[in-house]
């Protein structure tokens, strides 16, 4: 949906920074969840940026970005970058076999 030039975007649709402030977040911290999948776009944050911008332009919906966020980490999904968010370590996994050899 294309927005008519000279009108603005709703309130409920704000900057990254402001976003991360109001949510208690760092904007890095934002950037990552939305890598992760937690944050879906056109619920929780709109590209305003034209198509070939380098850059993405990003717009919040921080109400819907803190239910988001009220999930418990374990239902979330997002596996281990969740867990490094939260000061979690995941377990140790077993040891690989190089390819072509055998566990002794």
């Amino acid at each position: 949906m294309k927005r008519k030039p000279g009108r603005p975007l709703s309130s409920d649709w704000i900057d990254s920074n402001t976003a991360a402030r109001q949510l208690g977040i760092t904007p890095r911290q934002l950037r990552k969840l939305r890598a992760e999948g937690l944050f879906k776009p056109g619920t929780h944050y709109r590209i305003i940026s034209r198509p070939n911008a380098g850059r993405p332009n990003y717009r919040w919906h921080v109400d819907r970005c803190a239910v988001a966020l009220e999930v418990p980490l374990e239902e979330r999904g997002l596996g281990l970058l969740a867990m490094v968010l939260a000061g979690d370590r995941p377990a140790a996994s077993a040891p690989q076999t190089p390819a072509g050899e055998h566990p002794p």
